[in-house]
């Protein structure tokens, strides 16, 4: 197994589609959205690619710049938490929005690769801070908690069922509209207000 991260080409969207329905949710994406993140500009779609393979997707990772309030109404939290009232509307953030990684290629670093190395990507190109929202399953803890803490993320808000009106199967909770709950996570960068 040769692992090499690369931004994601048209030819990954099969594979990455194929990631999405199999670990998130049947159409959680469809084509034309993932289409979408190849060509946005503040869009950062990157993929794990398996050179001993042929190049077989191991993993993807969407991230994305916005404004502040933009972000957090993406992310489903519906009032500006206190962690953040220094930070105007139009501060520019990043934001980890989703990822997945075949069952074959877990437990080899390959989120924790992605949170650490992007993090420079976004600061280059002018977030202040990234912002996440970590799924908290229904009476479980947060899968990510460790990741997030070890790549400098701080919780800044719980976000009660954020996806209850999103239709899409879930895992965890085993609902068509998700029951389960979130965290907002922040990460700062040095600097910033």
């Amino acid at each position: 197994m040769k692992l090499e991260v690369r931004k994601a080409e048209p030819r990954d969207l099969p594979q990455i589609k194929r990631l999405i329905d199999d670990t998130i949710s049947l159409d959680f994406y469809s084509v034309e959205d993932l289409e979408g993140m190849l060509s946005g500009e503040d869009d950062l779609l990157y993929v794990v690619a398996d050179t001993d393979r042929d190049d077989a997707v191991a993993s993807y990772f969407y991230a994305f710049l916005s404004t502040l309030d933009e972000a957090l109404a993406t992310l489903h939290v519906k009032e500006k938490p206190e962690a953040l009232a220094k930070y105007a509307g139009n501060t520019r953030v990043g934001v980890y929005k989703t990822s997945s990684t075949d069952p074959a290629y877990r437990n080899h670093g390959v989120f924790s690769a992605f949170m650490s190395g992007l993090q420079p990507v976004l600061r280059e190109r002018g977030a202040e801070l990234i912002m996440n929202t970590a799924l908290k399953p229904y009476g479980r803890d947060i899968p990510i908690k460790r990741i997030l803490q070890d790549t400098g993320f701080v919780p800044a808000a719980a976000v009660y069922r954020p996806w209850a009106e999103t239709k899409g199967y879930c895992p965890y909770c085993g609902q068509d509209y998700c029951i389960c709950d979130a965290v907002l996570y922040i990460r700062e960068f040095e600097g910033a207000k």
